[in-house]
């Protein structure tokens, strides 16, 4: 029992060691690409001839909320030339019946190539108005389902995919696109920032006030998705060991998702399964190849401000990992997969599938040793405030980083982030594990889009 609970304790402070030496080359890395973009002007993408054309691929099930807010603030988007394909996955509230009426879609014609596997369409429409929209409503098949038709659907050689409930900047289709032009022959793919909306003013779908919620399961996700988005995804980018290119915003070279065969069909994490394939597939092809993170091609989402819808997203995302950890399980450890094989995927599987596991038997097994006294208390202790302080500090570097891209600027708001960075570690981690164990008693059978309840992505902050 000893030994047990000194292996735990020691493989928490070796995850923590190991988000502190990603917070330092993901500072390297925001370093880096800030001085790329000071000399690459976004302004010259948006008069450069090179400028790659894009397809944005939007999926929609039930999302007749926001579904009309969404479009319109995606047809203003600065970018040379773009399309925007919604896909309607047999949505059973009006969400088509909204968009018909908004955009004035007309039924086309419109042949689809198929080169990806997707459920049954039952129509194709093209907008009246003068802009490039093209719906497709389709039987519902799951979000990898509907971004596939949307794929199939789509005029240009890379696509961007998206959530309808998104609120772009208006440079952000530029920023993620940007490794393209810069490296246009290995980046086969590049991931977004993605930021809670919530707190925040919106109008004429753009965020025109960044504030921080006022709740603390909010403001608990705002210290996550720093840590996440900026304290390891970048470091991941600069080691080329990226596993996650996020399906809320995310943008491929559409040939090489075809060549990896596409988002999963009635898959939970449809775009941690894409990436792991892409990952594969160009490894098995022998190609030298990038997947990237962009940080300052930024979105923003509304998150659940309520346990309820809280809990069933991350029991969907953790099931969703348990299905990548299943299908992509040979690539543990083997050195044909080189970095990705031997150090990106074996850390990820340790430190985000097994860690709940053991954190949870931490819980039970280090009580019983210390009533037990196999150990010393002192011991114990001193480890665990080892491995709090570092988890801490991390969070506090991650908000740091973000620091450089001024969302939020009052020293009442650092307050409370500092705070939350600090309180996070008292109950809130502790329940996302115990969610997050749940995942391990799921029934292969439960796949669902893990609807959240929204306001709209008109109304936050009004």
């Amino acid at each position: 029992m000893r030994t047990l609970s000194l292996i735990i304790l020691g493989f928490f402070i070796a995850m923590e060691i190991q988000t502190a030496l990603l917070l330092i080359l993901s500072s390297r890395a925001l370093v880096r690409d800030a001085r790329t973009a000071k000399y690459g002007r976004v302004e010259d993408m948006l008069r450069s001839p090179s400028t790659p054309p894009v397809s944005l691929i939007v999926p929609a099930y039930n999302e007749a909320a926001g579904i009309v807010e969404s479009v319109r603030s995606r047809t203003i988007l600065s970018y040379p030339r773009y399309e925007l394909v919604v896909v309607n996955d047999g949505s059973t509230d009006d969400t088509l019946e909204r968009l018909i009426e908004a955009f004035q879609l007309r039924r086309v014609d419109l042949p689809i190539r198929p080169e990806l596997e997707h459920a049954n369409i039952r129509a194709i429409y093209k907008s009246g108005l003068a802009i490039p929209l093209t719906v497709v409503d389709k039987d519902n098949g799951g979000k990898g389902d509907a971004l596939n038709a949307g794929i199939n659907a789509s005029a240009f050689p890379y696509v961007v995919v998206t959530d309808a409930d998104m609120i772009f900047e208006e440079d952000s289709l530029i920023r993620i696109m940007r490794p393209f032009v810069q490296d246009r022959g290995p980046t086969v793919a590049v991931g977004g920032n993605i930021r809670p909306l919530n707190g925040c003013q919106v109008s004429m779908g753009r965020v025109t006030e960044s504030a921080l919620p006022k709740s603390v399961i909010e403001l608990t996700q705002v210290v996550e998705y720093q840590r996440s988005f900026l304290g390891s995804r970048p470091g991941w980018s600069f080691l080329n060991g990226l596993l996650l290119v996020s399906g809320a915003f995310g943008a491929f070279k559409k040939e090489a998702v075809i060549q990896a065969g596409g988002f999963p069909q009635h898959h939970l994490g449809e775009d941690l399964d894409l990436t792991m394939r892409l990952h594969r597939s160009q490894r098995e092809a022998g190609n030298d190849y990038r997947i990237v993170y962009a940080p300052n091609a930024v979105v923003w989402t509304e998150v659940p401000a309520t346990a309820p819808p809280l809990r069933k997203q991350r029991i969907r995302w953790h099931r969703g990992l348990r299905q990548v950890v299943e299908e992509h399980r040979k690539m543990l450890f083997n050195p044909r997969y080189g970095f990705i094989g031997t150090v990106a995927w074996p850390a990820f599987f340790l430190f985000e599938f097994v860690a709940p596991i053991l954190e949870a038997a931490g819980w039970i097994i280090m009580p019983i040793t210390l009533i037990r006294s196999d150990i010393e208390p002192a011991l114990v202790i001193g480890l665990l405030l080892v491995a709090l302080l570092i988890a801490i500090l991390n969070s506090l570097a991650s908000l740091y980083l973000d620091e450089r891209y001024g969302h939020f600027n009052s020293p009442i708001d650092a307050a409370r982030l500092l705070l939350t960075a600090v309180l996070e570690n008292f109950g809130p981690r502790q329940r996302t594990v115990w969610w997050r164990l749940r995942s391990l008693f799921w029934r292969r059978g439960d796949i669902d889009w893990g609807d959240m309840e929204r306001t709209g992505v008109g109304n936050i902050g009004d």
